[in-house]
């Protein structure tokens, strides 16, 4: 058994044990199975899947990594959403997207500003 877990800036997303993890990252598609070699995957915009005997997850993830060490697959990710369709994972990741856009428009931030300020303080404080 291979052991799926995925962290996102929110919290653990998922942690549980599959037969087979199956990524798709900017690569291609890799299939990872217990005992294999450790690899490390960039996945821009891209899944993965957790498969076992008694259920099948899908995680759409955004801007995140894929490390398998010791048959413990860990997916570091900026963003991730779980479903039981891939196209259910988009579209949970799509809802969370609008959901902190509406937020951070509603927060009244102008975050280029801040962007400015943030990178002349650094420059100013010779870091």
């Amino acid at each position: 058994m291979v052991k799926l877990i995925v962290v996102t800036p929110k919290g653990e997303l998922v942690n549980d044990q599959f037969q087979i993890v199956v990524a798709k990252g900017d690569q291609g598609e890799i299939g990872i199975l217990e005992n294999r070699l450790p690899i490390i995957v960039k996945i821009t915009d891209g899944f993965v899947k957790g498969e076992n005997d008694k259920n099948t997850v899908y995680i759409a993830v955004s801007k995140g990594i894929l490390d398998n060490v010791n048959s413990v697959v860990t997916v570091v990710a900026e963003e991730a959403c779980i479903g039981d369709s891939l196209e259910e994972a988009k579209t949970n990741l799509d809802e969370q997207r609008k959901a902190i856009s509406l937020l951070n428009k509603k927060s009244k931030i102008n975050y280029v500003e801040a962007e400015k300020d943030l990178a002349k303080h650094i420059k100013d404080s010779k870091a």
